[in-house]
């Protein structure tokens, strides 16, 4: 072999092995960038989808949280938009991710857009909210880092912080965690499915 395809054999060799891995959703496809899901907890079975809850003193529901349990059937919850910065088609493991409310699904009290924040509560709590209301939030960005088969784990890095925090799950929802990290499995939401969010927020109005 010539010694220029060498060279050119090893640098697509190196770029293929630092290359990240990419999000898988629960059938196993990529995770498109930019495009909606249900996010569902996943501990021994998978949980209700993550919708926004009052806690505390919030007069408008503010705080992520798994849709309160309904027997029988399970509850997708809101969908969310999962988004990143990065230029890419579908979703890398382990870059900046954002995940944004659904206008059309979202309650009428909170803004648009919002995505998720931490905010440090008054007892030290560090709390996943949408933002834009909360004042004491913490400056940073969220990661998805691969966890299990089609299960993820999210972690939130600060900016001024050396290390980054697994999301967990309390009573109040979810929260960033010195326990063991919930795992969370993403299912791509369908333009029928939005539209049957839309109604069902119409008749819980």
């Amino acid at each position: 072999m010539k010694p220029s395809l060498i060279a050119l054999f090893t640098l697509f060799a190196f770029i293929a092995s630092s290359a990240k891995a990419i999000v898988l959703d629960g059938h196993g496809e990529p995770v498109i960038n930019g495009r909606t899901y249900y996010i569902l907890p996943v501990t021994n079975v998978i949980g209700n989808g993550l919708t926004l809850v009052k806690t505390g003193n919030e007069t408008c529901p503010l705080s992520v949280k798994p849709y309160p349990s309904v027997p029988i059937h399970l509850e997708d919850g809101l969908p969310w938009k999962i988004s990143s910065p990065v230029r890419s088609r579908f979703l890398p493991t382990d870059v900046r991710t954002d995940f944004f409310t659904v206008d059309e699904t979202k309650p009428s009290c909170v803004p648009f857009p919002s995505k998720w924040t931490i905010v440090e509560e008054e007892d030290g709590v560090k709390s996943v909210k949408v933002s834009g209301y909360y004042e004491n939030t913490i400056t940073g960005v969220f990661r998805i880092q691969k966890y299990a088969t089609f299960t993820y784990k999210i972690v939130f890095c600060p900016t001024d912080g050396d290390s980054c925090g697994d999301i967990g799950l309390s009573s109040r929802g979810l929260v960033i965690t010195d326990d063991v990290p919930l795992g969370f499995m993403f299912i791509y939401v369908e333009l029928s499915e939005v539209s049957k969010q839309v109604i069902n927020n119409v008749l819980e109005a």
